[in-house]
């Protein structure tokens, strides 16, 4: 049952989902660990007096609760994903759309910097090792099969959703404020002086500038990422007690 629980949390795990490490790799770590682990299990359920349907839906139960868990560790790549986009698109840096992001698809490339960025970290920080034993101590909040869905889990994650807003406009906050202020002044031009193709020369000192304020704030940017990524075990912990009903 452990390898259904990391299996569902590998499947969207953000380490995991990059488009060259196989699915069937993905498989065999969450086997591998689930096998290691499953001697700590203190409670099994009772597989031969069990039906064919109460065993589907523990199966259905356990990887719900890895693919929430899982959600959870993804959080952190999903505030990114907005503040690059905030990023690009207020230093002109949207030109770059073609470059391969972790995942396969075309990203932008502040995007794929912040990306490398917090997978850097996450190692770095061993989370891998915390989540593991979050995902352990889950099966003492949340037994096998006994997830449920209510209105807590919902506002769980709402509030997990806000949280990755918030920190995606913090990152890109010193980019969106040179941007605004180089606009602000470009347009202050152009009705000074007609003659000027204000479009035309805001985009480069726009592209200048985001650039330098973007490479300048990166070690914020960093510091901001690290303090999420520390929430990251505990956030698991208290999804798994919400999922599990109380």
């Amino acid at each position: 049952m452990m390898f259904l629980r990391f299996g569902g949390l590998l499947l969207i795990y953000p380490l995991f989902v990059m488009a060259r490490i196989p699915i069937k790799v993905r498989i065999a770590i969450a086997l591998m660990v689930g096998a290691v682990l499953a001697g700590n299990l203190t409670v099994a359920p009772d597989w031969r007096s069990m039906g064919m349907g109460d065993m589907l839906g523990i199966v259905f139960f356990e990887m719900c609760a890895g693919v929430l868990m899982g959600l959870v560790c993804r959080m952190i790549y999903y505030a990114l994903e907005i503040a690059g986009l905030r990023i690009s698109t207020d230093s002109g840096l949207f030109v770059t759309l073609n470059f391969a992001g972790i995942e396969g698809v075309p990203q932008q490339a502040p995007s794929i910097i912040l990306f490398l960025l917090a997978s850097i970290m996450m190692v770095g920080m061993d989370l891998h090792y915390y989540i593991i034993e979050a995902v352990q101590a889950s099966y003492q909040l949340l037994p096998i099969g006994g997830g449920q869905f209510h209105g807590g889990l919902i506002n769980q994650l709402g509030t997990m959703i806000g949280k990755v807003f918030t920190l995606g406009i913090l990152i890109s906050a010193p980019v969106m404020a040179v941007g605004f202020l180089v606009n602000f002044i470009m347009g202050l031009m152009g009705r000074a002086v007609a003659r000027i193709n204000v479009f035309a020369e805001s985009f480069s000192i726009r592209l200048l500038c985001g650039i330098g304020v973007f490479g300048a704030t990166i070690a914020v940017m960093a510091e901001y990422i690290a303090n999420f990524i520390r929430t990251i075990p505990n956030s698991l912990v208290i999804t798994a007690r919400i999922f599990a009903g109380s």
